[in-house]
């Protein structure tokens, strides 16, 4: 071995600049193939660093340019390419292998090489326990964050064979998308060795690492770890987890008509994680709190366990299997990943009423997100993986699957699995785009997908969609549709729809439409009678904001009326339905159409007597949001709400309903009575029957209290900190204090967050994240408005070092908590600012919309 001439250094002007251009993307992946990556890492207990050396070995098409190898964010100790040693030198996240000594074909590359590890800003992140002293390590590579962890060619159309070798303290159990084929130990060091695995890209390669605990291991069951201070804490709940993940494995392997993709299946509950979840092949990394709940929890919150789950799932075919070229194409994953959870949910679960959920959890995120000028295509320009952050939104993981739901309709049930089996069948451990989906739809359907595909995927926005309708002797004699672009593009999209023609008793009719020009006279079957009110989206097939004429406003939620039984919209039996018409009602209310005090009389009126848990949760955050955003004098109307909240959190018949109201009662205990009933669920002179509180029910009325001033919150926090001691309640007690109403508390904590996560000392990013929305409490906007432009100039470096959904947390905290036409004045001078980056600039507009909204609706109603 020998120490070449051409080094590195001397290539380093040909290097490719910061991150993975698409340019770059296209050269590398059509010069590689039959790529594998041998790996070694050496973990240790208590370290920023982690040391580990790796060999690469691939086929190459080209040798005649420099190759480029992503790396950043470590040290790399030495480099050999094909025999030859190089200086090692990494100049943008790159270094380059030279053209002079790359062959055609097999390359070998051997590296040694340093990475970080912390506990925020790392591609490993280390988990301290404070309840029993252990530490756990776990990789998060998505999108392109694996070159912070090893060398590696880090973009998802050059899919790898990974082998792994991890050396550690022998107490730990490793975890990685393959079984260990052996584990020996010397002394106080184990090595754990793994199986090398199917082909995956460098995003979906993934190790946990510490003392993790298998719960309720059964053969032919999916694995589920755990550390091991929450053991006990889990054994009621991983059972539910197996069964569902079970059943969904089977259901899902017979839909797709392919079999589980990937040798085993585990899944590991990991504290302080940012995502909900991340679908590492054979390995799934789940949130710890959403899988064990620090809430009572309600049976929408099991739901959503199980819809998390059943997620996470699906990516082992669509996005594990079957992977997306590039991130553009992000929705290919994330959004049939999200409906054929609930697709699987509604065949495995139906007395759940998962499309009742689709349309209240789903729905409205992605019609809140594409209404607003800072919304985007579907399909969405990635030109460089270091903007890939930017792809992940409700437009992927809300809109996409909503969509879906709209095709699947509009092609037919067969058709649409006949198209999921095809591109599976013809893309198994492949890279694939949009248009190879839409291809494999058209041949199964034999309809004209691509020109559907067109509007819906490659323009941004959503129709407004209204109906009417005329009558002549009881007699309907005209029913038409119309829609209209809510944003100033023009645009018309196809529709296909159910129109809801309901009688003034039970009697009712569905007339199928399809709309796709701006209006339409829809055909009526001779002989219908004149309906009393009609709802153009029955069923929740299409997609759009879908508002209630005048004549049906009116007949439903007449203005005049005091007493819910002269209601006729809360005497509407099915939830579904009444769930659809309340939110069409909502749309005008945020559309300044309807007022917020007659919004909220009507939210009484029907949050006395409801018996659904999600329509009780969804009307009490809609008065939430209606007295603290948009109404500045909510006055009766809110002591009335309290009293309405206590009484159902106290009386009603399930327990569901009185955690839902019981949650809803804290976000508007803003009195000194309301204080004093908080304190006493503390103190437990008030029990809620049937509910015991979990460490985050009670954090949350401490933390109502320290927000709202209450004199009783000293002592409840005192008292609270010391009964959790955990490395939760270490983190619930510190973001509660953000909520403090004094300036001094703004300021520490505005410099945590403004702080570089790779400074020693630094907060983990879920205690920020939980601390956003308490430091800006909707009480405290004069405290609060004066970061607002900090907050803002803060942008670039929160997209550059902070995990995927940190940003939209940020701005979502520190918009959503201003009301005032000064502090959207603040956000219109940021924006007026030249060269903002334009990610940003529409991250803004998006989070802006809610403000001005609110600024438009209390100048008009003054209320």
């Amino acid at each position: 071995m020998f120490t070449a001439s051409m080094t590195a250094q001397n290539s380093a002007s040909l290097a490719p600049g910061a991150g993975v251009s698409r340019e770059l993307e296209r050269s590398r992946a059509a010069r590689i193939s039959d790529l594998r990556y041998n790996v070694e890492f050496e973990l240790q207990r208590g370290v920023r660093q982690m040391q580990g050396t790796e060999t690469l070995t691939f086929q190459l098409a080209d040798a005649s340019t420099d190759l480029p190898i992503d790396f950043r964010d470590g040290t790399l100790d030495q480099l050999v390419l094909n025999g030859h040693a190089l200086a090692p030198e990494i100049k943008d996240g790159h270094l380059l292998l030279p053209a002079g000594l790359l062959h055609l074909g097999e390359d070998t590359v051997t590296l040694r090489f340093r990475s970080r590890v912390d506990t925020a800003g790392a591609a490993i992140t280390r988990y301290e326990d404070n309840e029993d002293g252990s530490e756990y390590l776990y990789s998060l590579f998505v999108p392109m964050d694996a070159s912070m962890a090893f060398p590696c060619f880090d973009q998802p159309d050059l899919k790898a064979r990974f082998s792994l070798t991890i050396d550690a303290p022998t107490e730990w159990t490793i975890i990685s998308n393959t079984a260990p084929l052996r584990k020996t130990s010397s002394g106080s060091v184990s090595q754990t060795v793994f199986s090398e695995k199917k082909p995956i890209s460098t995003y979906l390669f993934a190790f946990a690492a510490g003392p993790w605990v298998s719960v309720h291991h059964t053969p032919g069951s999916p694995d589920v770890y755990v550390r091991k201070s929450q053991v006990k804490r889990a054994e009621p709940e991983v059972p539910e987890l197996q069964t569902i993940t079970q059943q969904g494995m089977t259901w899902l392997a017979e839909y797709f008509k392919q079999p589980f993709p990937f040798p085993k299946y585990d899944m590991v509950l990991i504290p302080g994680f940012p995502f909900g979840g991340m679908e590492h092949a054979g390995a799934t990394f789940l949130r710890e709190d959403a899988m064990l709940f620090r809430q009572a929890p309600t049976a929408a919150d099991r739901f959503g366990r199980d819809i998390t789950t059943l997620h996470e799932l699906t990516h082992q075919w669509f996005g594990d299997l079957v992977t997306m070229r590039w991130f553009d194409d992000l929705w290919l994953k994330e959004g049939f990943a999200q409906y054929m959870a609930y697709r699987a949910m509604d065949a495995l679960h139906p007395e759940t009423d998962p499309w009742k959920h689709f349309f209240e959890d789903i729905k409205p995120q992605a019609y809140g997100i594409d209404e607003t000028e800072g919304t985007t295509p579907i399909f969405q320009d990635i030109p460089n993986l270091k903007d890939a952050k930017s792809a992940y939104g409700a437009i992927v993981y809300q809109k996409a699957p909503a969509i879906l739901k709209q095709l699947e309709f509009r092609i037919g049930p067969d058709a649409f699995r006949r198209g999921l089996q095809l591109y599976l069948a013809q893309h198994a451990y492949g890279n694939a785009e949009w248009s190879d989906l839409i291809e494999a739809f058209h041949t199964a359907s034999g309809q004209d997908v691509k020109s559907w595909a067109d509007a819906w995927v490659l323009r941004r926005g959503m129709p407004e969609v209204t109906a009417a309708f005329t009558c002549s002797n009881g007699q309907l004699t005209e029913l038409s549709l119309h829609q209209h672009d809510v944003l100033p593009d023009n645009y018309v999209w196809p529709i296909s729809t159910n129109i809801l023609l309901q009688g003034r008793s039970d009697a009712h009719q569905t007339v199928h439409a399809t709309l796709d020009t701006a209006e339409a006279v829809i055909p009526i079957p001779a002989h219908t009678a004149c309906p009393a009110f009609v709802y153009a989206n029955a069923g929740d097939y299409a997609y759009g904001r879908f508002l209630l004429d005048p004549k049906s406003a009116s007949y439903l939620a007449p203005a005049d009326k005091t007493d819910a039984r002269d209601v006729p919209l809360t005497r509407i039996p099915e939830p579904f339905l009444r769930s659809q018409l309340l939110t069409s009602l909502w749309e005008n209310l945020r559309k300044a159409d309807f007022s917020p005090s007659d919004y909220a009389r009507l939210a009484l009126l029907d949050l006395d007597g409801e018996e659904d848990e999600s329509i009780s949760r969804i009307l009490g955050g809609h008065l939430a949001t209606t007295f603290h955003a948009y109404m500045s004098r909510p006055g009766n109307l809110r002591v009335i709400a309290y009293a309405i909240l206590r009484d159902r959190m106290l009386n009603a018949p399930t327990l569901g309903l009185r955690i839902v109201n019981f949650r809803s009662l804290v976000s508007l205990a803003d009195a000194p009575r309301a204080w004093m009933d908080l304190d006493a669920l503390l103190t437990g002179q008030e029990k809620i029957p049937g509910l015991e509180l979990r460490p985050l029910d009670r954090w949350n009325i401490v933390g109502k209290l320290i927000s709202s001033g209450s004199p009783l919150a000293a002592d409840a926090f005192a008292a609270e900190q010391k009964a959790d001691r955990s490395t939760d309640g270490l983190k619930y007690a510190w973001a509660v204090q953000a909520g403090r109403p004094d300036a001094q508390t703004k300021q520490q904590y505005f410099a945590s967050y403004v702080e570089s996560p790779k400074d020693a000392g630094a907060e983990p990013e879920d205690w920020l994240t939980q601390s956003l929305r308490p430091f800006n409490a909707w009480n405290q906007q004069e405290l609060t408005e004066p970061y607002l432009r900090r907050a803002l100039d803060q942008l670039p470096e929160i997209k550059r070092d902070r995990k995927i959904f940190f940003l939209g947390a940020w701005l979502g905290a520190f918009l959503g908590g201003q009301t005032s036409a000064a502090a959207l004045d603040d956000v219109h001078a940021w924006l007026s600012q030249p060269n903002i980056d334009p990610d940003l600039r529409r991250k803004v507009l998006e989070n802006t919309d809610e403000l001005e909204r609110t600024v438009r609706i209390r100048k008009k109603f003054g209320e």
